[in-house]
């Protein structure tokens, strides 16, 4: 097993031949897609391709699990600010007036629109997350020749997240060990917990950076040093044929996902079908 951001990868797997570089540029390129697409199927999709590459690369699909209950949640909230807290628009199609509450169709469908966008981007951060670990990221960075400090930055800010997810897997076994468990609970419930989590979370994010702190001042490490660094870590990573396939390809799909969304008219709210399809099911409702 080797250690990922987000925890381990099985030893053999495909992603480890794949250079760092088009790891990020995956992350970069890929996470704007959904911005360019509104008819919620296409982003769909996008979420089922990136499952697909999580369960290629070998990854543990458990580690979903762990965005259930904030994806529930934000939907939730997207839900409710766009549909109770829209304020009132008479221009729109009403669907339903709960406790005199009109409720919007085109509001409903903006919610979805937006929640749709969020999900395939979230999703993108975890297959990186879960696929690379600290020394790719530097590696990519240096390779694009980012200063090392930035690059040392970025790599700190990447890693921080890997162990603020360690710290909640131990909060986690603590509660367990003294026999409290969230099974059978309700999710409200569970959603409580998991922003009761917070608290001790942030304490010990807080410890972590006064120990690497402490740990940086005690090896006498500077920023401001004018010593050329060596790039060994660039020696341990070559750039072959197959990654700059795979830099054209991910390049040429955002090429052509914006000539089909402004030079054709594509991926529009229009395009949706679903959204056809749910529009004239409240609608129809509404009317009846």
């Amino acid at each position: 097993m080797k250690k990922t951001l987000l925890g381990y990868m099985p030893d053999e797997s495909f992603i480890y031949h794949v250079h760092p570089s088009v790891k990020v540029l995956f992350l970069l390129v890929v996470s704007l897609f959904p911005m360019f697409i509104s008819a919620v199927e296409w982003n769909a999709a996008l979420i089922l391709f990136l499952i697909f590459l999580l369960v290629v690369s070998r990854v543990s699909l458990r580690i979903i699990k762990i965005y259930i209950p904030v994806a529930i949640s934000m939907g939730t909230i997207i839900l409710l600010s766009y549909t109770v807290l829209g304020g009132r628009h008479p221009e729109f199609s009403i669907v339903g007036s709960p406790l005199g509450v009109p409720i919007y169709w085109e509001r409903i469908r903006d919610a979805l629109v937006v929640y749709f966008r969020i999900l395939p981007m979230i999703l993108t951060m975890v297959f990186f997350l879960s696929t690379t670990r600290e020394r790719e990221i530097v590696a990519a960075f240096r390779a694009a020749r980012i200063p090392f400090v930035v690059t040392y930055m970025i790599a700190m800010s990447m890693r921080a997240a890997g162990m603020v997810l360690e710290d909640f897997r131990i909060v986690r076994q603590a509660e367990q060990a003294r026999g409290f468990d969230t099974k059978g609970k309700s999710l409200p419930y569970k959603i409580r917990k998991y922003v009761a989590y917070m608290i001790p979370l942030f304490a010990l994010s807080l410890r972590r950076a006064e120990e690497f702190t402490n740990a940086l001042v005690a090896r006498g490490y500077s920023f401001r040093s004018n010593v050329k660094r060596p790039d060994y870590i660039l020696s341990r990573y070559r750039f072959r044929w197959w990654d700059a396939l795979a830099c054209l390809v991910i390049m040429a799909g955002f090429a052509a996902l914006l000539a089909a969304r402004y030079g054709y008219g594509k991926f529009t709210l229009e395009d949706s079908i679903f959204l056809d399809w749910l529009g004239g099911r409240l609608l129809s409702g509404a009317a009846a």
